[in-house]
């Protein structure tokens, strides 16, 4: 018998169970005083902080002196948000710059990972309006907190447009429509004022409108021939991702060491009344909840406080107008022991009614959820460390030596004076100032304390040497290699969990997608292949941090091309993946763009080829290249030749007509130089000719259609 109430499957939750596994991981993961404590290291934030940078005892009322002195230093030192936004930038830079791929994981699914690459490609193009701010916040708390979440659900928004009908439309639907039926009299009833309120009705279970609506539209049409109606639309059928911010967002059992392998998952959403009470019509939510849940606007579960860049919770109530709704995920054995993700809509403010309740559908069969750890020294989700609770340390120990420079600054530039007793104090000090004295050694300069700034500095940079070592931040004291391997784990790591958010996201796309869709997307008419619940395919994201050193990635190309690729008698280099490598190396925001794919850029050598033989055939000089830098030259050759050969009115115009037969002669002759000025670079780079190798017949498949 199972005695873990929440991964039993029912028909009904268990609500006293939901609420109080709620309770226990807000109150076992979330640590307001860590978070706290973090936020204020990274913002450099603490008690009685003034705009100048200065210690003043006015701005502390717990205090009655200040230390060393009112006025001395108190400057920030955001060392801890100049790591995580170096490390973001690398991030976000290598998710734009990163090349997503689809590989089949069986022999036989190879067709159909082609298919698969270019859907990826459209799902991609459909978030990108949105994903890139998602990106940005995923890396920001994954490096703040130690930990970020990524939702991948499936976004579907109806909506309406005005279109325009005229009785010549209603006249081509009559026939079309069975004859007999009351669709084919449907013009005849338009027209006829004592059939108007049958020719409503028919229009109300025609389009499912309101018979009001129906009768403007009937007798508009009567009486112009044109009327306006509402059509209904889809706005919105895309994957969507989000990311959740951890303990505010999302939250789950302390014991969690994989969001997949978790017992229920919390997400929680902050909505006004007016998004709740839509979702009754959109998501189907209980009526009576939204009404009673409504009754308890500002309400918030009391251990979660948001967080906020300036840490301002007093003055500003930024909670007050809007609802707290958790969204508890959890997966649930059900009677014939298969398992399902089921999903539950409640609100901590109403203990006794849910909005929603039913298996969440979708077919990978997973949480929507993928984790971005930060590292990878504990196993559970919640021991990971951010950057600020590791660097907090060293970050005030350099402020420390700042302030101490600035004050000992302070005392050098004007000095504490040694007065006479009985002359009492100095009420006034500064440059040209007039100080009357009785006796020359009434008053005196204190003699400053011993210290030098340059060790201050010293140990500044020593403490800013070992955290860019401990980060992997570029430093000249640092071996370059020693941070290239920092930095490349790093985003092994935040790419593979990219990886799983696309697979989440392509199984959502076949699943909600219809067949004829994709088909028009992807330009394949095999969809079939393309399963929801048995997708197998792998998407690997890869980015290469040497790549971001653009003058190493030329001199590596450039090596490349000059003295491998003219050794490749064999073949066995690809050229087009090496021309499409140097392009996103010099350009990559054009490299998409400018680099079409193989079949693509020979079907445009061939169609070319053929456009010149058909100009020639008609009298036109051909377009001459320049035979010195013509690398297509042999391809160009190959073309012709099969063109010559498989075309009998060319071959009867070449023995009969004369002046096709010197046009092309001049034109086989351009290519002819072409081709041999490309041998002869590949000897001069060798010093010998290779042995030519037997021509290959290209296959039906990968021969340019004609």
């Amino acid at each position: 018998m199972q005695t873990d109430k929440i991964t039993k499957a029912s028909r009904k939750p268990d609500l006293t169970v939901l609420h109080a596994e709620y309770e226990r991981s807000v109150q076992n993961c979330y640590r307001q005083e860590r978070i706290t404590t973090q936020d204020n290291t990274r913002f450099c934030r603490w008690a009685g902080q003034t705009d100048d940078g200065r210690k003043w005892s006015s701005s502390r009322a717990d205090i009655k002196e200040i230390f060393p002195w009112r006025g001395a230093s108190d400057t920030r030192i955001p060392l801890a948000d100049s790591i995580c936004n170096d490390l973001v930038d690398l991030e976000v830079t290598a998710w734009a710059r990163s090349v997503l791929r689809c590989g089949p994981t069986e022999l036989n699914d190879v067709s159909a990972a082609t298919t698969a690459s270019t859907l990826m490609r459209w799902v991609q193009q459909q978030m990108a309006g949105e994903i890139e701010a998602e990106v940005e916040l995923l890396s920001q708390w994954r490096h703040h907190y130690g930990l970020s979440i990524a939702f991948v659900g499936w976004c579907q928004e109806s909506g309406t447009r005005v279109q325009a009908i005229t009785m010549d439309d209603l006249a081509g639907i009559s026939q079309q429509a069975p004859a007999g039926s009351l669709a084919a009299e449907l013009p005849a009833l338009v027209a006829n004022p004592e059939a108007e309120d049958q020719a409503a009705e028919l229009w109300v279970a025609q389009v499912g409108i309101e018979k009001r609506e129906a009768l403007r539209i009937v007798r508009e049409l009567r009486e112009t021939g044109r009327a306006t109606m509402q059509v209904p639309i889809i706005l919105k059928n895309r994957p969507v991702v989000l990311a959740l911010k951890p303990w505010e967002d999302i939250v789950f059992p302390p014991e969690t060491v994989r969001l997949q392998d978790a017992r229920v998952i919390f997400r929680r959403e902050m909505l006004n009344e007016v998004q709740v009470r839509q979702r009754v019509t959109d998501m189907g939510w209980d009526e009576g909840w939204v009404d009673e849940v409504c009754q308890h606007s500002g309400r918030m579960t009391p251990a979660i406080q948001p967080t906020t860049v300036t840490g301002e919770f007093s003055e500003v109530d930024s909670t007050q107008n809007l609802l707290e709704v958790v969204w508890a995920y959890a997966r649930q054995l059900r009677d014939d022991g298969l398992t399902q993700i089921t999903c539950t809509v409640f609100s901590p403010a109403v203990k006794d009614k849910f909005a929603f309740h039913e298996p969440l559908g979708y077919a990978h069969g997973k949480y929507p959820f993928v984790e971005f750890k930060r590292e990878h020294a504990a196993r559970r989700l919640i021991d990971s460390r951010g950057v600020p609770e590791i660097c907090a340390t060293w970050q005030h120990e350099v402020k420390v030596q700042r302030d101490a420079v600035a004050d000992i600054t302070s005392l050098t530039t004007v000095p504490p004076l040694l007065v006479s007793k009985r002359l009492g104090f100095v009420s006034r000090l500064g440059p040209a100032v007039q100080v009357q004295v009785t006796r020359q050694d009434d008053l005196a300069f204190m003699q400053p304390p011993a210290r030098q700034p340059a060790t201050a500095w010293e140990l500044v940079q020593d403490v800013r040497l070992q955290a860019d070592d401990y980060f992997g931040r570029a430093n000249t004291g640092i071996p370059p290699v020693k941070t290239q391997l920092k930095q490349q784990r790093m985003i092994n790591q935040w790419l593979a969990a990219w990886r799983e958010v696309f697979d989440q996201a392509f199984v959502l796309a076949i699943q909600f997608i219809s067949a004829d869709e994709i088909s028009r997307i992807t330009g394949s008419p095999d969809v079939e292949s393309l399963d929801p619940q048995n997708a197998r395919y792998d998407f690997h994201l890869s980015f290469n941090v040497a790549e971001m050193d653009s003058d190493l990635t030329m001199k590596r190309l450039e090596t490349i091309s000059t003295a491998v690729v003219p050794l490749d008698a064999a073949g066995v280099i690809d050229r087009s993946k090496l021309v499409r490598m140097i392009l996103q190396a010099i350009a990559p925001e054009s490299a998409e763009e400018l680099v079409t794919d193989v079949q693509g850029a020979s079907q445009q050598i061939y169609n070319g080829v053929k456009s010149e033989i058909q100009g020639m055939m008609l009298g036109f000089e051909a377009n001459y290249t320049d035979a010195s830098n013509d690398p297509t030259a042999p391809m160009k050759m190959q073309f012709a030749q099969q063109l010559l050969q498989s075309n009998p009115a060319a071959q009867q115009a070449a023995q009969s007509n004369p002046a096709f037969q010197q046009l092309l002669q001049k034109y086989i002759q351009n290519l002819q130089m072409g081709v041999m000025q490309q041998q002869n670079k590949q000897i001069g780079r060798i010093g010998v000719a290779p042995r030519e190798a037997a021509p290959v017949e290209p296959s039906p498949e990968e021969a340019p259609s004609q």
